[in-house]
């Protein structure tokens, strides 16, 4: 039986990656998408998830719905452009309009969707949380009416890669992250900690973007991704942290968890954005689970199955240069 969930996202390349693989992996019954700024503007952000989900013919009244442009309490900060390229994508270019988008707030859309299936939604939230804990302050029935939160962000027992002490969407806004992760709800965090342990190799990269239709497109947004990689830190092999998040939920036995509770500083000079994980204190609510391990092999194999998978349907809504 396939896993309901939403993904909440701010595309970027492992944004869309993780959408690719989301709407491919059978376990999984993708449910509806939101935005949320982070890895590029509002604008291009709802751009990019409306062609990625044009790439993955995904059915047309499949919802997309906008969300917040910004931080729930401080200005903008970084775009993570070095990584994602210019507008969020690096080379992928639009063909062809996207999908139009669904009415509404993301963050009210949200809420619908958790109160209309109690218990049973997954949210996975690969962006800054700004839309996660806009949901939980402006409907507070609806986050207990979720199954979990699954999220992509943090470094709790590794250093950051937008500063030394955060990851980049806990860093975007971390008010918003401890909201969420201090509301005792089930909260999975995928963080740095196994996304850097899980490096898919440029060469797979390359493999698959010799492959037609949407696959070889998909295949050369990740191997350009690689390549950016490559050159930013000589390491021939990438962290696609959102879709990992994503395989955590589909295939829950390639991370091994630890639970506990967990915060983020939002206050300090050189480490606002951090997260700060308690997994050894007894007797306290441990609502959140962390991810401490990862089956690299397991989690690459899956990654290249669900990208091969569109091999078999070409699909021209977008191109690379």
């Amino acid at each position: 039986m396939s896993v309901p969930i939403v993904i909440d996202c701010d595309p970027g390349v492992d944004d869309a990656l993780a959408l690719l693989l989301a709407l491919a992996s059978p376990e999984l019954e993708v449910r509806g998408v939101t935005t949320v700024a982070g890895n590029a503007s509002l604008a291009d952000v709802d751009r990019n998830a409306a062609h990625v989900l044009d790439l993955a013919a995904a059915p047309a009244d499949l919802p997309l719905v906008s969300g917040l442009a910004g931080p729930i309490s401080r200005t903008a900060r970084l775009r993570d452009e070095p990584m994602h390229g210019a507008g969020g994508l690096g080379g992928l270019v639009p063909a062809s309009p996207p999908r139009a988008f669904g009415p509404g707030h993301a963050v009210d859309w949200l809420a619908e969707q958790a109160l209309r299936s109690p218990g049973e939604l997954t949210l996975v939230a690969i962006g800054p949380l700004s839309n996660v804990a806009a949901l939980l302050a402006r409907h507070p029935q609806a986050g207990p009416a979720l199954r979990e939160i699954v999220v992509m962000g943090g470094a709790a027992f590794a250093q950051g890669n937008i500063t030394p002490a955060a990851e980049f969407n806990f860093h975007a806004d971390p008010e918003a992250a401890r909201y969420v992760l201090e509301s005792g709800l089930p909260v999975r965090i995928v963080g740095l900690d196994v996304t850097r342990a899980a490096l898919y190799p440029l060469r797979e990269a390359e493999e698959l973007a010799a492959l037609p239709g949407t696959a070889g497109i998909a295949g050369a947004l990740l191997r350009d991704y690689a390549l950016r990689y490559l050159d930013r830190f000589g390491v021939a092999a990438v962290p696609v942290h959102d879709a990992l998040a994503v395989a955590a939920v589909a295939h829950p036995g390639l991370l091994g968890w630890e639970e506990g509770t967990a915060s983020v500083e939002c206050a300090g000079e050189l480490t606002r954005g951090a997260l700060v994980a308690d997994l050894r204190t007894p007797g306290r609510a441990r609502h959140v689970r962390v991810a401490r391990t990862v089956d690299a092999d397991g989690f690459a194999a899956r990654l290249t199955e669900g990208i091969a998978s569109y091999a078999a349907e070409p699909n021209d809504s977008a191109r690379t240069p």
